[in-house]
């Protein structure tokens, strides 16, 4: 079956901020890709092996389809919640979220059912995430 969730788009509005956030806390690699001759419009593609759900910090303020339909990118702390997965010990995690600019909004949780556990944290540029880790 195939994952529910199968790319995210995270808005910033400061990029370099928004990637050395992501980095930081989650230890993960961000690959940034410029489009040649499209200033404005970086994206900070979280790496992925295959078969793992991926996404991207958006630069850009509103996208253009080739329709001439546009789409706005701006960060919030409502609307759809999505939760990444780290692989350190979420403590540790909250801890690089609260010294990397980002704040914890709800604390370290237990889910029992599940043997993990979870939080949820506004992150550099005001988005609200959530986190979940297998401890």
């Amino acid at each position: 079956m195939a994952h529910v969730i199968n790319w995210f788009e995270i808005p910033s509005t400061d990029f370099d901020r928004a990637v050395d956030f992501y980095a930081t806390v989650l230890e993960r690699e961000i690959d940034v890709h410029s489009p040649a001759g499209e200033p404005g419009e970086r994206a900070g593609m979280f790496h992925v092996e295959d078969g793992e759900v991926g996404g991207m910090i958006v630069e850009s303020g509103e996208y253009t389809g080739e329709s001439g339909e546009s789409i706005a990118y701006e960060p919030n702390d409502g609307g759809p919640l999505v939760y990444l997965t780290v692989e350190d010990d979420l403590d540790d995690v909250l801890a690089r979220v609260d010294s990397s600019g980002g704040e914890t909004v709800l604390p370290k949780e237990s889910i029992p059912e599940m043997e993990s556990h979870f939080a949820v944290i506004t992150d550099s540029e005001g988005n609200r995430v959530g986190l979940t880790a297998t401890e």
